[in-house]
């Protein structure tokens, strides 16, 4: 039956959908709050205060979906993990599957999300661009099993174009990550540019790049793109 309630959630004006979220699936939804065109096959989904889903995304098959005050996910995001009670993963109990959105937070456009296991994107996180991979599950060939991993992108970070974030990885505070980069490992130095496969510290950024001041009544000055090489 929720497969039919999410089909409608396809057709109805957006009004209407907030009020099937609310009153037919038991959705927290904020009068404000916006659902796009998209497939939300979730049980649990709180949407806050000017938060947004838009056109054409198909989020499935995780527990939770969760967006604060103004967060946003663009269109056309392929977002979808194994619920739990799931067989295919014996060997991480405390496992979550969820995506989680601070406030002002985004995913943009045509990102792939493995909600296997939780994904957390801290105040004013993005994953910008378009085509990230974001992994929470993977072989481990040693054990010769699957295994999960929270991913977790903190305060006013942002990941670029093309990135692959793997599974038990984290991106500290206000880091960038540069386009097609590949995150394997927890990553440390706040405030900093990152660069490769693997990803790896280029520089320190300055505390005048506007992107870390978002909100705030008086951001900084702009730096130039020849600033982030």
């Amino acid at each position: 039956m929720r497969f039919v309630w999410a089909l409608l959630m396809i057709v109805l004006p957006s009004r209407l959908r907030r009020v099937l979220g609310r009153r037919v699936l038991g959705w927290d939804v904020h009068p404000t709050a916006y659902i796009g065109r998209s497939v939300i096959l979730v049980p649990k989904v709180t949407l806050g205060p000017g938060s947004s889903i838009g056109p054409m995304n198909v989020i499935k098959d995780i527990e939770e979906l969760r967006l604060g005050d103004g967060a946003i996910i663009g269109s056309r995001n392929w977002i979808t993990g194994f619920p739990l009670g799931s067989v295919h993963f014996p060997h991480s109990p405390n496992r979550y599957p969820a995506l989680i959105l601070g406030d002002h937070a985004m995913v943009t456009v045509a990102h792939e999300i493995d909600c296997t296991d939780r994904v957390e994107l801290a105040t004013y996180a993005t994953l910008a661009g378009f085509r990230c991979q974001v992994l929470t599950h993977s072989l481990n060939l040693v054990k010769d099993r699957q295994e999960t991993s929270p991913v977790e992108l903190g305060e006013r970070c942002a990941v670029m174009t093309g990135c692959t974030i793997l599974s038990g990885t984290r991106i500290p505070r206000r880091a960038i990550i540069s386009a097609g980069s590949v995150v394997t490992t927890k990553l440390n130095r706040e405030q900093a540019f990152y660069r490769g496969n693997p990803a790896e510290v280029v520089r320190d950024l300055p505390d005048t790049l506007r992107y870390f001041h978002r909100g705030e009544a008086s951001p900084a000055d702009v730096l130039s793109d020849a600033d982030l090489g």
